[in-house]
């Protein structure tokens, strides 16, 4: 079934990639760099899905929680059908992809084991980031993309957008710069560099209030993306160093 599963997993992940280029065509002028941003994103999704990448399943199970947590808005706004349709599929898409044998043709491939020679704990720190970019790169677009967005939005998106470039190239400074970007999100969802930058969590301004707010707040969850290296980080720093030789 892992043929049939991954197929399911593009064709969900291809359908948000055209009604988000869709709704950036026909839609309001004002929306369309959010939509355009997401339609970019789940693209890459598929486009890595499809490329077998090894971390593509990583980051298209990342965006699949991120649609997954609309499932979490219904028990405040009732079964609305829109967030019902957008929550499962996503979770389908997390699901689809789940298992030994879906890992096998991406971070256990052959083809992976010979370029990059991972290591079981570096394999680990990866997935855990990867999969924390895949969750909340969606939210940073909608944060720096969303109507009034300003030379700070824009810029740490951009900073995000090479962070997460050198965490999938394996480089230290990748999760720092994701991590660096959730602290100053999070700082201007709080209202810390003036009136924070309010935006639709979703869609646009026709769907429910209920997504309607302070999206550098929730942007801030970009700082996850760093979590799983603080450990190894002070591990480092508490070594003692070896001398150099002479």
């Amino acid at each position: 079934m892992i043929g049939i599963r991954r197929a399911l997993a593009l064709l969900i992940l291809s359908f948000f990639v055209i009604q988000f280029a869709m709704t950036a065509w026909l839609g309001p002028d004002e929306l369309l760099p959010v939509n355009l941003g997401l339609a970019l994103c789940y693209g890459l999704a598929f486009f890595g899905l499809a490329a077998e990448w090894f971390w593509a399943r990583w980051f298209a199970m990342g965006v699949g929680n991120f649609g997954s947590l609309m499932l979490l808005v219904l028990f405040k706004i009732g079964p609305e059908p829109i967030f019902v349709f957008f929550g499962v599929t996503h979770l389908l898409v997390v699901l689809c992809l789940t298992g030994e044998g879906m890992a096998a043709k991406y971070e256990y491939s052959e083809k992976t084991s010979e370029r990059w020679n991972f290591q079981e704990d570096s394999m680990a720190l990866m997935r855990r980031a990867v999969k924390s970019a895949g969750s909340t790169l969606p939210l940073l677009i909608l944060y720096a993309l969303a109507p009034r967005g300003e030379w700070l939005q824009l810029g740490l998106l951009a900073v995000g957008v090479v962070g997460f470039v050198g965490l999938v190239r394996g480089k230290t400074w990748g999760p720092l710069m994701l991590g660096a970007t959730g602290v100053v999100c999070l700082l201007d969802g709080l209202g810390v560099f003036g009136p924070p930058t309010i935006g639709y969590l979703i869609l646009g301004p026709e769907t429910l209030p209920a997504l309607y707010g302070k999206v550098g707040v929730f942007a801030g969850a970009t700082m996850l993306v760093m979590v799983p290296f603080i450990a190894p980080m002070i591990r480092y720093l508490r070594a003692p160093q070896l001398p150099a030789r002479t």
